[in-house]
């Protein structure tokens, strides 16, 4: 059995290895975080987003809506979140929640030492991470979540439990479901997410949905939430329930259609970068 295991692990790892190439730090190529900083004319320098991408995935999958932002005079920062944008041994020992929302808010409050006003921005498990940011630090003058992964559905935690079975002899398991997640082949060809995880990182991911959607009455920043029709993650009920549960009295909710779960990469991406866009412009302080 050890040897059957053994075996798994480096299939899953030498496959990964071919696919992406990797840089002298040991990132994906592409995948690494950045920052896109605003010129300093007319105090504009001194507004900044804070941009969280989902469970699974990279940086990369922000950069177009990071990009218009940064059109609008915003410095924009999008970290590559703890276990993510690397080979899956690191995967495997870095995805924990405690490491992800520390991330959040370590970077969340480095910004706010440098600029004035600090907004943010999260899709999927990064929604997940910017609700409890928020409740940590409710001074945020604006929040904006996209697709936020909130709770988990109970098959996903029988998934979860099945992940536990089957790690005795296969320690890596495939994402299923993330082809739909994006609808544009072309963006969904540049996707630079594994399509692999682990026991412990669904575990992980849990934990972060699970506090999220207990924090959601917490949450008293004035709040965009948008969500496609035809998410594959997250079920239409459960994306109104959780809006009806934010505390803030300032919040909408926008209903998209034409794109999947990741939607700052999908058809929908100039909506959705018009909508955040608009909405920071109008919170800004």
């Amino acid at each position: 059995m050890m040897s059957w295991r053994a075996a798994s692990r480096s299939r899953f790892e030498a496959a990964h290895a071919r696919r992406f190439r990797f840089d002298a730090q040991g990132f994906v190529q592409g995948a690494a975080g950045f920052t896109l900083h605003a010129s300093e004319d007319d105090g504009v320098s001194r507004r900044a987003v804070l941009m969280l991408h989902g469970f699974n995935d990279t940086a990369q999958s922000m950069v177009y809506l990071a990009t218009h932002l940064h059109a609008r005079g915003y410095t924009v920062r999008v970290p590559l979140l703890p276990g993510h944008g690397r080979d899956l041994q690191a995967m495997a020992e870095a995805s924990r929640a405690a490491r992800w929302r520390e991330a959040a808010l370590t970077e969340y409050d480095a910004l706010r030492r440098e600029f004035d006003s600090v907004m943010v921005v999260g899709q999927s498990m990064g929604g997940a991470l910017s609700i409890l940011l928020a409740t940590e630090r409710p001074d945020m003058p604006a929040l904006v979540l996209l697709a936020p992964y909130v709770g988990m559905p109970r098959y996903l935690q029988w998934k979860v439990l099945g992940a536990w079975l089957a790690r005795v002899v296969q320690p890596y398991l495939r994402s299923v479901g993330g082809e739909t997640s994006i609808h544009d082949p072309v963006a969904r060809a540049e996707s630079l997410g594994p399509g692999v995880v682990t026991a412990r990182s669904l575990t992980e991911l849990r934990r972060v949905a699970e506090d999220a959607e207990a924090a959601l009455p917490r949450v008293w920043v004035p709040t965009l939430y948008l969500q496609s029709r035809e998410d594959n993650r997250i079920a239409a009920r459960d994306a109104e329930a959780h809006f009806a549960a934010l505390g803030s009295t300032d919040k909408r909710q926008q209903w998209l259609t034409g794109c999947g779960h990741i939607i700052s990469a999908d058809y929908c991406r100039d909506e959705v970068a018009l909508l955040t866009a608009d909405w920071l412009d109008a919170h800004v302080v």
